[in-house]
């Protein structure tokens, strides 16, 4: 993981993790609180999506995702928020929820490629909710590759 992110420009890793360098604290967080997936072509990761519940928000997951500058418009990206979105499904959830920077066009464009989008401003930022039963997921579609670091069984929800 530290490979694909020395890879990422600093301006992708801003709108991914809010600053320019990964840290061990970011990490932990979302390997406690979120379940995690990596794409990978030929053995290096090139993509990073998780999911996390909403706090007081039942049933709504938030999206985290990022993939290699070097493999933007490639289709990974959407295949590891359908990968997502389909295990938010399975596990009860009915609402895709993304935080991300007005700024970042390409990000909001694959959100509203997805299905009709729910978008309030909120400063610089927007947030962007996609009821999932809106969501139009591929009958067979490549899944990705589980990050091993991810919790399998999910989250501690007593941390």
């Amino acid at each position: 993981m530290d490979a694909f992110h020395r890879g990422c420009t600093e301006k992708s890793l801003h709108r991914r993790w809010g600053h320019t360098r990964v840290r061990q604290r970011d990490w932990e967080r979302l390997l406690t609180l979120s379940h995690c997936w990596a794409a990978t072509e030929a053995g290096a990761v090139v993509g990073l999506a998780s999911i996390g519940p909403v706090r007081n928000e039942p049933g709504t997951v938030d999206l985290g995702i990022q993939v290699a500058d070097s493999r933007h418009r490639r289709g990974i990206g959407t295949r590891l928020i359908h990968t997502a979105a389909g295990r938010a499904r399975t596990a009860g959830a009915h609402t895709l929820h993304a935080y991300i920077e007005r700024s970042n066009r390409p990000m909001l464009a694959l959100l509203r490629r997805l299905g009709p989008t729910v978008e309030q401003p909120d400063g610089t930022h927007l947030e962007v909710r996609l009821p999932l039963a809106l969501l139009v997921l591929p009958t067979t579609h490549q899944p990705v590759r589980q990050d091993l670091h991810a919790h399998p069984q999910g989250p501690d929800r007593n941390r």
